[in-house]
């Protein structure tokens, strides 16, 4: 085989593993177990004790994702628990301990985990389409942007300096008198002191910096997030659709320059986007940011690397007033390519897709499909 052709391949495969959707792939993670048995340690007793940790290893490889599949799983523990062999693809015992003096039995393993299947069953994943058949789901729009700094203007600190000064003196005089002559002489003096006591202080002023962003479209978050909700079973409408049902309410254009200059939109901007949705017929609206950041070296591959830093939320706006049902971030992904390029659309792809992936999580929790 050529080094060319070698080189290629391997590519490939770094290509592959960077663009593979986030948990649908086998994961490892240690679990412990332990069981009490009566008389002596049987071969159910120590099966019994593996299941137990296959279990804490699915736990914690949940518990690593976000909270909202921690309480999903919270819900669905014992049906898991009776089909677990359905999720753990192998098992590998590290560790086992038999207490005779307490007849405990008590073992450490590394599984490895369908993670998909599990996210799958959890709630969390693909809905089949008979599933969508027979279920009636929410309409969902999303208007999330992609930011990168453009400027960042630094304040120098204000420097506020004050002395104050208590002055104090001091007056002593004496009198004499001498006879000579039959002369009487008499004098006075006058010694004077002052003395200045100085105290000190002040303080420093630091302002904000001053960042400005540039707003893009960006492609892969839409498809990422788009191909999230849908497989979820919520029936997606695109955000410039809704614009145009919105009465003139939700205007996309000024929620991107909005977003050029702060973090937040404004309290007008944010009432009439979701009143907008909501004359649209659409009850679900999910809106957020994705800060591109600085590209570095990631230490351990060599590739380029990118953080993006999502913020969003998922708004109810069936009623008068907009609910806020899900909240997420910041929290930051990282992205890896040949090249910054590259880099950058990975990490938005990843970003855009964990986030959704949460927001599907905390409704599928709240029991909205």
């Amino acid at each position: 085989m050529s080094m060319k052709l070698l080189a290629s391949l391997m590519l490939m495969g770094i290509m592959l593993t960077i663009c593979c959707p986030i948990h649908a792939q086998t994961v490892s993670e240690k679990g412990m177990g332990s069981t009490q048995y009566s008389w002596h340690l049987s071969a159910k007793d120590r099966q019994a004790a593996i299941q137990k940790a296959q279990m804490n290893a699915i736990e914690r490889y949940v518990a690593d994702t976000d909270a909202a599949r921690s309480r999903l799983f919270d819900q669905k523990r014992a049906e898991l628990a009776s089909h677990i062999s359905d999720y753990i693809l192998g098992t590998t015992v590290i560790n086992e301990q038999d207490d005779k003096s307490t007849k405990t039995f008590n073992v450490v393993i590394r599984a490895d985990i369908n993670g998909t299947r599990l996210l799958n069953d959890l709630g969390s994943g693909s809905a089949s389409a008979a599933d969508v058949a027979r279920q009636q789901h929410s309409m969902l729009t999303f208007l999330f942007v992609a930011r990168s700094q453009a400027s960042v203007q630094t304040f120098d600190a204000k420097v506020y300096k004050r002395a104050d000064v208590d002055q104090s003196s001091t007056r002593k005089t004496r009198e004499g008198e001498s006879i000579h002559s039959n002369q009487i002489g008499t004098s006075d003096g006058v010694n004077e002191h002052s003395s200045v006591a100085v105290t000190t202080g002040g303080s420093t002023t630091r302002k904000a910096d001053k960042v400005a962003w540039t707003v893009t479209q960006a492609g892969e978050i839409n498809t990422a997030m788009t191909g999230t909700f849908a497989n979820a079973g919520y029936d997606v409408i695109e955000a410039d659709q809704v614009e145009g049902a919105s009465n003139g309410l939700l205007s996309i254009q000024a929620i991107r320059d909005a977003y050029s200059h702060g973090d937040d939109l404004p309290p007008k901007m944010t009432r009439d986007a979701t009143q907008g949705v909501h004359a649209a017929g659409i009850n679900l609206f999910a809106i957020g940011t994705l800060d591109v950041g600085m590209q570095d070296i990631d230490p351990v591959s060599g590739n380029t690397r990118v953080y993006v830093t999502v913020t969003g939320k998922v708004y109810d706006v069936s009623g008068r007033f907009a609910r806020t049902l899900s909240s997420v971030g910041p929290v930051q992904y990282a992205g890896l390519g040949p090249d910054a390029s590259v880099a950058r659309t990975n990490a938005l792809k990843i970003a855009a897709q964990t986030a959704a992936q949460q927001m599907v999580d905390e409704l599928n929790n709240k029991g909205i499909h």
